[in-house]
């Protein structure tokens, strides 16, 4: 077994060193970012903002870049994302496992004033759309982008070699990265998906084995691959990490 991290750099490390404190060191690592994070378009005005809606820990690390105002509370969806956003010394007023409790939660309970949605090019959910149209003032400002970059050759490799890769995949638009990267693999693979969405997305070679995580963050994507290590460890034989 050989597990492959496609996420961008900073967070595929943060995610292998996690699986190595889970699983120790039997299982081989090799990370092979599809998608970079890059600052686009302008830093964002706070004028006449009331609150900062982050949909992702990029998003907060981009704009603890762009600026030094920390004056704002923070609406965010997934603990990583809120705990980035303390990190970087903002107040956190909403946690949410996904986009669409998000928005429920703020129209549950508006907190008024105009919300500013801090996002990448690449961005689904319509939050400041829908929560306009429910009541909320939202606006939605780009501040980065995800920019695709080609599976390396040691990871080209591992696809095409014969041993089961424990592929995770973490959001729709990089599931369609690797599975075209994947056409052509000969490799078992053992899918691990966040959400049915990044699941639906994938349209690359049937997996020998795969399990979506039963919530959306990084401690269930270690759950659904012990499911995936230990069905590989049945299916091959002898023992498996804990």
């Amino acid at each position: 077994m050989i597990l492959l991290v496609t996420r961008p750099r900073r967070q595929a490390v943060g995610f292998a060193r996690s699986f190595r404190v889970r699983f120790g060191e039997e299982v081989p690592i090799v990370i092979s970012p599809v998608l970079e994070v890059a600052p686009a378009g302008d830093p964002p005005v706070l004028d006449g903002i009331s609150g900062l809606i982050f949909t992702s820990a990029n998003g907060v690390e981009v704009f603890s870049n762009l600026t030094d105002d920390r004056r704002l509370s923070a609406y965010c969806v997934g603990a990583a994302t809120a705990a980035v956003a303390r990190g970087a010394g903002l107040e956190v007023a909403l946690v949410t496992q996904n986009a669409d409790d998000l928005v429920a939660g703020l129209l549950a309970a508006p907190p008024g004033g105009v919300l500013l949605h801090l996002h990448g090019v690449h961005t689904r959910g319509a939050v400041a759309q829908r929560l306009t149209a429910g009541g909320q003032l939202c606006r939605a400002q780009v501040i980065y982008d995800q920019v695709a970059q080609g599976l390396s050759l040691q990871a080209r490799g591992v696809l095409s070699g014969r041993a089961t890769v424990l592929l995770p995949l973490f959001s729709p638009r990089s599931a369609a990265l690797v599975a075209e990267a994947a056409q052509s693999a000969t490799a078992p693979l053992a899918l691990a998906a966040l959400s049915p969405a990044v699941r639906a997305a994938w349209a690359g070679p049937e997996p020998a084995l795969e399990c979506t995580a039963h919530r959306p963050d990084s401690d269930a994507m270690l759950d659904a691959l012990k499911m995936l290590i230990d069905a590989v460890q049945r299916l091959e034989g002898g023992d498996h990490p804990s």
